[in-house]
């Protein structure tokens, strides 16, 4: 039997993509490979029409797109036999479809105190709090948010899926000639580590920072420290870190950088230093695997789980636990082609086609 899907894609619809944006768009993508029987509508909020030319192309035949207005699609609401919130939103009550929601973590905004305004928390927790209650089932992107959730939120935990995401097509092996070229557009001309994601106060670079420069001191190393990705709530504080640590020629802010660009810089860096407080999943660390780039993960939330022994992990709280793995990776070629080889095979462990028919037999579970 034939289902009438609703994925909401509204977290999808901005000029610069996110990991939550990146996580709907390939989702999408997934459904359109894999099932061509189902009827899909990709589904926006009436807010986003701003971001209209950011919106998802219907991949396939049986999609289309609609734009939401709570309450006011009375048909549509008892037409649709599933809604998926792709990003921790459901609509009201008037929705009669069955409710599934992705909750990607919650300790950035419910967890800690140190990420968002109260105003912002206070806002999550409400509507988080509803999701958990009315949603009918809540996919995890991994067991330590599937934990998180079950601690904070206290759904019912027979309701809660684990669903891996994973890296994007191309994030691949490169040729020699792509390197050279991403390299030469973002004046990338030493040996270096990546950084890629928001630049904001969870992820830890202000430590990262400071470890690096500690451990180029140590190890003689020309190498810089490339951060690319766009600056979110506390990047202010990724100034004064370089200032601090004295470390403005060892540090290369590259902003937001297009992902054409982003596998061939993986594929060219020593290491992604990804040494962050907290991931619900952290997609960079599949996608650096798949291109050959050595790992530097934090010891907290999901990135263990995911490295799973591939790559090398410190504590980001401590600043000489990243210095000590920062400088392995300088000083050791050798360690940096087994941790290739590692991630490379990790990263196959991953698939969005996989995802997403698991996604499909948790909505065929409800109907």
């Amino acid at each position: 039997m034939s289902l009438r899907i609703a994925l909401d894609c509204s977290s999808a619809a901005r000029p610069e993509s996110t990991g939550v944006a990146m996580y709907v768009r390939r989702m999408v993508e997934a459904f359109a490979r894999v099932d061509r029987e189902d009827a899909f509508t990709l589904v926006y909020r009436f807010s986003r029409i701003k971001n209209r030319g950011s919106f998802i192309a219907p991949p396939a035949a049986n999609f289309r797109s609609k734009l939401m207005i709570e309450r006011l699609h009375p048909i549509f609401a008892r037409r649709m036999q599933v809604f998926h919130g792709l990003d921790a939103r459901i609509p009201g009550r008037w929705m009669k479809a069955k409710l599934v929601v992705t909750i990607h973590d919650v300790y950035s905004a419910l967890q800690s105190k140190d990420f968002a305004t109260q105003e912002f928390r206070e806002m999550k927790d409400k509507r988080y709090r509803d999701l958990a209650e009315r949603a009918d089932r809540i996919v995890v992107v991994s067991e330590a948010s599937r934990r998180d959730v079950l601690e904070t939120l206290r759904p019912d935990p027979a309701k809660l899926r684990v669903v891996y995401e994973a890296g994007g097509p191309g994030f691949v092996p490169q040729s020699a000639e792509a390197v050279a070229a991403a390299r030469r557009k973002h004046g990338l001309d030493r040996p270096y580590l990546i950084y890629v994601g928001t630049v904001n106060r969870r992820k830890n670079l202000p430590n990262m920072i400071k470890a690096f420069a500690l451990a180029r001191k140590r190890a003689k190393s020309d190498a810089v420290f490339a951060i690319a990705g766009r600056v979110g709530f506390g990047g202010e504080e990724i100034h004064h870190a370089i200032d601090d640590a004295d470390a403005r020629g060892a540090v290369k802010m590259l902003g937001y950088v297009p992902d054409s660009d982003v596998a061939p810089l993986y594929a060219g860096a020593w290491g992604l230093l990804f040494a962050t407080l907290y991931e619900g999943f952290g997609i960079p660390v599949v996608e650096a695997f798949g291109c050959g780039c050595p790992v530097i993960g934090g010891k907290d939330g999901s990135v263990p789980e995911i490295v799973a022994g591939a790559g090398l992990i410190a504590d980001p709280k401590d600043v000489e636990s990243i210095a000590a793995a920062i400088e392995k990776i300088l000083t050791d070629e050798a360690l940096r082609a087994s941790l290739k080889t590692k991630g490379l095979a990790r990263a196959k462990d991953f698939s969005w086609d996989k995802a997403a028919r698991s996604c499909l037999g948790i909505y065929r579970e409800l109907i």
